[in-house]
């Protein structure tokens, strides 16, 4: 079982799955591996936890020729076993959709997924791009790597009653994203891959994202200003809808937790929170993090004099851009402190909502 907020949904209970692992060559130790895409990655709490498996690798590009990747076939197997619901977050060590993952084992990851109906799992990745190459060339009713990987599993193991639909019912597939950059990069691509349930983790969330006004790039020679909550863009003349013949279905939001944890000034979470139920769209706030805001510069109405000075680096002031100092828009106060101490809360509220999908019943 696992504490991760966001795997813990009604009626299942929440789980992690890293069927693919990491050997470490120098130690034996077995841990996992990535490497480091963008700002976000950078107090990765996977890559800290790999000294506990013995696997002192950085996640970096420089370090892959350190470790050995495999396939472990007995987690792979592990939620054939699992026979009551669980809603299960895959590969939470590291990104499936890392460019050292070979196809195959991608594929057979899938395969198990396919034969586990009764589960939910939730597939997060940085490497949009990729999930999109490989789920979008598989046909509705499967292809041969597929059935391939499925004839692979030991006969007995998993429902093998129902027909191979894709996308799979009870997978979700979602993109990580952490600022404004990151989503006009992340979000279209995620929109245009084969999923029954599209979502965004805007965590660690280090600056302000407008999800409603997407820079999608120039189409046509057309720059389009998208709308990922309900499917339109904005072009230099008029309002497309359907264009991607797909919108999100969740969003969950959160600040960053661990060493060298950066603050989430709360505006930024407000204003997702607000898009979300603009649109009505599901929206899961996971945490503060590891820093809570003590006061509102501009809220509080305080004259500067009585504002305090921070007295060292578990003290600070954020404004709405992100930047440090007591000078600029909607400056918050900030000090550290433990996960559990800053909560959930969100202006008082702990927002636990869902996309309204049953996959359980979909998949059935």
């Amino acid at each position: 079982m696992t504490k991760i907020e966001w795997t813990r949904r009604a009626g299942t209970k929440g789980e992690t799955w890293n069927p693919i692992r990491a050997s470490n060559k120098a130690t034996g130790g077995v841990g996992h591996f990535c490497t480091k895409v963008s700002v976000g990655c950078q107090n990765c709490y996977a890559a800290d936890f790999q000294k506990r498996f013995k696997n002192p690798v950085r996640y970096a590009a420089q370090d892959a020729d350190q470790v050995e990747l495999f396939l472990d076939e007995n987690a792979l197997l592990k939620p054939l076993h699992w026979k009551k619901p669980r809603t299960i977050f895959v590969c939470s060590m590291t990104d499936l959709f890392y460019e050292g993952h070979p196809p195959e084992w991608i594929m057979q990851i899938w395969a198990v997924m396919a034969l586990c109906p009764q589960h939910t799992f939730q597939v997060l990745t940085k490497r949009i791009a990729r999930a999109n190459d490989m789920l979008g060339g598989i046909s509705p009713k499967g292809d041969h790597a597929m059935c391939k990987a499925i004839n692979e599993i030991p006969y007995g193991l998993g429902n093998r009653k129902g027909s191979l639909e894709m996308p799979l019912p009870n997978v979700w597939i979602g993109t990580s994203v952490e600022d404004q950059a990151t989503a006009n990069e992340r979000i279209p691509v995620l929109l245009e891959t084969p999923a029954a349930v599209r979502f965004v983790s805007a965590e660690p969330l280090l600056g302000p994202v407008d999800i409603t006004s997407l820079d999608g790039g120039y189409h046509d020679g057309v720059r389009l200003i998208i709308d990922c909550l309900t499917d339109t863009a904005l072009d230099a003349h008029d309002t497309i809808g359907g264009i991607f013949g797909a919108k999100l279905d969740w969003v969950i939001c959160g600040g960053e937790s661990g060493r060298g944890a950066r603050p989430m000034h709360p505006d930024w979470a407000r204003s997702l929170r607000d898009q979300c139920k603009a649109a009505g769209t599901p929206f899961f706030f996971k945490q503060w993090g590891a820093w809570q805001t003590i006061y509102d510069r501009d809220k509080d109405d305080l004259d500067w004099r009585a504002c305090p000075t921070p007295q060292n680096s578990n003290e600070r002031y954020v404004n709405l851009e992100g930047g440090h100092g007591f000078h600029g828009e909607r400056v918050v106060f900030a000090k550290r402190k433990t996960k559990k101490a800053s909560g959930r809360l969100l202006d008082g509220v702990e927002h636990n909502e869902w996309p309204p999908i049953d996959q359980r019943k979909a998949a059935a």
